[in-house]
């Protein structure tokens, strides 16, 4: 239905409420008369043709038209109601109110509404529809009605009451409009201004319509934004209220010529500021009425200002670069992108050995210069800078010489581009770089060389790695062997000066094998989990003999808010607190050496730690505060022939403390002190502690097992070495001096472990070890191998790992790192052994467990340096030992975790002096127990620490450090 015909419709509905009322009048006198009984007939006729009259009317109207009794009950409804409704006239009539066919909500909520309108309470039911109607006003509101098939539509529903002569209320009059048509079309067009004006408003352009007295009848809210405004307050304003007046009678002009022209045009126009004027480019048109006339003028204009600014600079830039190139050898091309002919100046011609004209001055004269193996190249990078997927044009490629040579050329240009962002222009350069690129070449060999040599070296400082220490195995294990036997004074001092210098020798070679590592890139940092205060505590009790010897105080401290466990590579940690350390303890001669541990910043994942070496030593010259870090530096010539060393130990820090992503720096004055700063990151751990599964219950070993060991090594003093250190241990040893010796024992006997020397003659270690467990695939079982090599480079414990090898060894040979090595196969429970074919062999007689002290004698020998120091450990043992028992106990006892922690820890590190393995075990373990909460397990492993410490007290005591 159009907007006209339901207006229509509308208006309509008074006159027929009228007559209704009319025709229910004269039914009523008919009815009267009738009752009254003269001229029966006449009346009974007339009353009959009224009643036809009223229902021909309500069938006839387009409109739904319901009359209810005043108690709400349908009387009639004329057929415009049953066909929307789709009910028949007996389901209803008599039988339901108009509640029937409306929305219970909507009810509610008209109820509601009504009930504050009229001050009094609204029932939401039938009174919702009349109760205005009986006041005699008429109530007319939008409805939906709900047909019977559940549809729904909008009515414009005008309600009525029905009164007799009295006044009285003797029904209702509903007549509906369906107003969805009119509906569905309102909110289209408001769908259509929201869409309009949401693209007027957020379009950059500034909109603006004016009527031809030049008065404001719309504005954008970009317009009224520039202007300082809202578009409310503009409407109705002129250019005179707003702009300047020289500005307001330019707007004005350009306006009636277009109205005057009756055409769209386009043309520039200043408007103010706040950063002064602004040069708009505008287009204006004229509006038109239904009968054609212009009645209005609309414009949108877009600011062009920064872009005439940048028309501007770009031409006082091509002027400058024309000046810039009369004095270049660069050559000069510029390319109209929309017509393919290109500037190409005499000089870029020239660069290719041709004249002016012998190049014709297209794009395509460019394309047939470039090298065949270039040229997709170059069009790939010249595409995607036209494409804007680049923000810049420079690439190099090989262009043909008129002699049939190529030369190098390096291109670079920029494009200009219209607002859509199109190029439609390009303009650069070509520079000859044939010159560097021969360079460039020669620069690539020669780092190819220098690299070839970096490899040689390296090969050759392993070869010599293993040709040096294969002597020096021999000549460090017969000093320990020696040093382990009675001797008189004389040769005890001998010893101890020959190991002392063969320890010096196998410093200097790992500081140089380290250096060379680094300097190749070859070094990497391992990452795992590990205690930070283990790490600092074991590497000051390894100090403290020094100390001791030198009577200086060594101290350390950690601050609180280092977490205790970090992730990162411990042993390079330790090797940079040694190095400084040492260096502390080394130059100074009174005081002492503290060590600082804190956290220099932190995130999530990373925390940076600053650790500090303070010493009262002889202190560093100020302009030797940085040279000190470079390879083979010392702080003075003297320093070598005073203190000895080889100046790399600092340079090794640097690089190791970098691989950290950290610094290390210096602060120090002369005959005052020094403190050595570095930092260095390291991961956070998850905070879940890792604890063991269950504590053991079983006795203390007070003895380590006997093991059954094939060594096997072609070298004859390292034979000797490995073979008594493990006898004096209490092993059994068989000796091979190659691999295929060693198959043919593994094939006749069985091994508790192999040790495996990796580099010999004829079949190699790696070798024998493939053998040894391919036949294990066939045949079951596992023995443990452990490699031995005098190789210290990069990736040798990784090739032996992955050669089928459980653990590895580096020569020299050294009794401690050996037995902690061999022995941790001793506690693995036995493999059944594989089925053999038997062999002519003497059977293998069943080992008894070899006793021994309950701490390693060679290795506290070693730890301690001389009788004096390690009568005094001896005399300190007991009382320090049960100083630390009794502070566990203690804790224990009053079910603290962290004072049992710290009394562990503490106790681990002295026990570490001692050379006592299994005292140390336990209290690491002790430690963990502690650290996870578990006070019933660290119960368990505290009596076991307990009675191992009584041993260790009790060999001590009857230990002579002079034998």
């Amino acid at each position: 239905m159009s907007d006209t015909h339901e207006q229509a419709a509308h208006d309509s509905v008074p006159e027929l409420k009228q007559r209704i009322q009319e025709l229910e009048a004269q039914l009523r006198v008919c009815r009267q008369m009738s009752m009254e009984g003269g001229q029966r007939g006449s009346l009974e006729r007339q009353l009959i043709e009224t009643t036809r009259m009223q229902q021909a009317i309500l069938d006839s109207a387009n409109f739904t038209i319901i009359s209810t009794r005043a108690d709400g009950v349908i009387q009639t409804l004329n057929a415009g109601a049953l066909k929307e409704l789709g009910y028949q006239p007996e389901e209803v009539i008599g039988k339901a109110t108009p509640a029937l066919i409306h929305d219970p909500e909507e009810v509610a909520r008209r109820a509601k509404e009504l009930s504050i309108e009229l001050g009094r309470p609204v029932a939401p039911g039938f009174e919702a529809f009349v109760a205005k109607a009986r006041l005699g006003q008429v109530d007319e509101n939008e409805w939906t009605y709900i047909r019977k098939n559940g549809t729904r539509f909008t009515v414009l529903l005008s309600v009525t009451a029905l009164r007799d002569e009295q006044g009285n209320i003797t029904g209702f009059l509903g007549v509906g409009s369906n107003i969805t048509e009119r509906k569905q079309i309102e909110r289209a067009r408001e769908e259509t201004e929201a869409r309009l004006k949401a693209i007027l408003d957020n379009t950059p352009a500034v909109v603006f319509m004016k009527d031809l007295h030049g008065r404001y009848l719309l504005v954008n809210k970009r317009w009224a934004k520039l202007f300082h405004t809202t578009p409310e307050e503009t409407v109705g304003k002129f250019d005179h209220d707003i702009f300047p007046p020289d500005m307001a009678h330019a707007f004005r002009e350009n306006d009636a010529k277009v109205a005057e022209a009756g055409v769209p045009m386009q043309m520039e126009e200043v408007a103010p500021h706040e950063d002064g004027p602004h040069t708009y480019l505008s287009v204006k048109f004229p509006l038109r009425d239904a009968t054609g006339a212009v009645h209005a003028v609309g414009g949108v204009a877009t600011d062009i200002t920064e872009q005439k600014k940048f028309v501007r600079a770009l031409e006082q830039s091509e002027e400058r670069f024309k000046l810039a190139v009369r004095g270049t050898n660069d050559g000069i091309w510029d390319w109209d992108i929309r017509t393919g002919e290109v500037f190409f100046s005499p000089h870029w011609k020239s660069m290719v050995g041709y004249e002016d004209d012998e190049i014709e001055n297209n794009f395509s004269s460019f394309e047939k210069l470039l090298h065949p193996d270039d040229h997709d190249r170059v069009m790939a990078v010249l595409n995607g800078y036209l494409n804007s997927r680049t923000p810049r044009y420079a690439v190099e490629f090989r262009f043909r010489h008129k002699d049939g040579s190529w030369r190098w050329i390096l291109a670079r240009g920029r494009a200009l581009r219209d607002e859509s962002g199109k190029p439609y222009r390009m303009a650069g350069s070509h520079t000859d770089v044939t010159e560097r690129k021969h360079d460039e070449e020669e620069l690539r060999q020669a780092r190819h060389a220098a690299e070839a040599a970096n490899s040689a070296k390296s090969v050759f400082l392993a070869n010599m790695s293993h040709e040096i220490r294969t002597p020096m195995n021999g000549v460090i294990g017969m000093s320990e062997l020696l040093l382990g036997t009675k001797l008189d004074d004389a040769q005890q001092q001998y010893l101890e000066m020959l190991k002392q210098s063969a320890d010096s020798l196998l410093e200097l070679l790992n500081d140089i094998l380290d250096f060379s590592k680094i300097e190749a890139g070859k070094m990497e940092l391992e990452s795992h989990e590990f205690d930070l205060s283990t790490i600092v505590t074991e590497t000051v009790q390894a100090m403290s003999v020094r100390a001791y010897q030198k009577r200086l105080v060594l101290l350390h401290h950690i601050s609180p808010d280092v977490p205790p466990r970090l992730i990162g590579d411990d042993g390079r940690l330790r090797q940079i607190l040694i190095n400084l350390i040492g260096n502390a303890i080394k130059f100074t001669h009174k005081g002492g050496v503290t060590i600082e541990v804190g956290v220099e910043s932190g995130t999530a994942d990373l925390l940076m730690l600053h650790f500090k070496i303070n010493d009262t030593g002889i202190g560093i010259a100020g302009d030797m505060h940085e040279r000190i870090f470079e390879a083979f530096t010392q702080a003075e010539s003297s320093t070598t022939r005073r203190y000895g060393g080889t100046g790399l130990g600092l340079a090794i820090c640097r690089d190791l403390v970098e691989l950290m992503h950290g610094r290390i720096w210096v602060e120090s004055q002369p005959n005052v002190g020094s403190t050595f700063h570095f930092t260095a990151a390291f991961g956070r751990t998850s905070g879940i502690s890792i604890r063991p599964v269950s504590p053991r219950v079983e006795p203390v070993v007070t003895a380590h097992a006997s093991m059954k060991l094939l060594v096997v090594e072609d070298g004859h003093v390292n034979q000797l070495v490995s073979a008594r250190m493990l006898e004096k241990r209490g092993h059994l040893v068989t000796l091979a001096s190659s691999g295929e010796e060693a198959l043919d024992f593994f094939k006749s006997e069985s091994f508790d472990a192999i040790l495996m020397d990796v580099q010999m003659p004829g079949m190699n270690g790696l070798e024998a070890t493939a053998r040894i467990r391919h036949i294990e695939q066939t045949q079951g079982g596992h023995v443990p191998i452990i490699a031995m090599t005098a190789n210290a480079m990069k990736g040798d414990r990784e090739l032996c790992l992955a050669a089928g090898m459980d653990d590895y060894i580096s020569k020299p040979l050294r009794s401690t790192e050996l037995y902690q090595v061999v022995e941790q196969f001793a506690l693995r429970a036995p493999l059944p052994p594989p089925a053999r074919v038997p062999v002519k062999s003497e059977p293998v007689p069943v080992r008894a467990p070899v006793e021994g002290p309950p701490f390693d004698a060679v290795a506290f020998r070693e730890s301690a340096g001389d009788d004096k120091l390690m009568r005094k450990l001896i005399a300190i043992f007991p009382e320090d030992s049960q100083k630390y028992l009794r502070k566990a106990e203690k804790a224990l006892a009053a079910g603290k975790a962290q004072p049992l922690y710290e009394a562990a820890h503490s106790l681990k590190g002295m026990l570490g002096v001692y050379a006592a393995p299994r005292a140390l075990r336990l209290s690491s373990e002790l430690c963990e127990y502690a650290h996870a909460g578990d006070l019933k397990g660290a119960q368990i492993m505290y009596d076991q620490l307990k009675r191992e410490c009584a041993l260790i007290a009790e060999a001590l005591g009857g230990f002579d450090p002079v034998i």
